[in-house]
């Protein structure tokens, strides 16, 4: 998919924001999914919050690996991924995967 594509994509999402499957939909229809998104990731065990402090240099991978952390945090914390979304976190992760592929 090209960079036109995805952002079509996110910006609809940004736009029309909704349950978690919305997000794990977008990831998938982009071929973003990390299901190796630890790999990705430099806490062990994964600390979300501190994760979250390198969005402002992440690149677009480190971005998506973010977003499915987020995603996979509200399975084993149920309810985390709502605070976040009101938190602003997922949009922010967003806005970057936007300015990247903006670039």
């Amino acid at each position: 998919m090209r960079n036109k594509e995805k952002i079509i994509l996110i910006q609809n999402v940004i736009d029309n924001p909704g349950s978690e499957a919305i997000y794990y939909k977008l990831l998938e229809d982009m071929d973003d999914l990390k299901t190796n998104y630890s790999e990705y990731l430099t806490t062990e065990p994964i600390c979300c919050d501190e994760e979250l402090e390198r969005l402002p240099t992440a690149d677009y991978e480190l971005c998506t690996a973010l977003l499915t952390m987020v995603l996979r945090e509200d399975h084993f914390c149920s309810g985390s991924f709502i605070r976040r979304y009101e938190a602003g976190q997922v949009k922010m992760i967003l806005d970057r995967m936007l300015e990247l592929l903006k670039q």
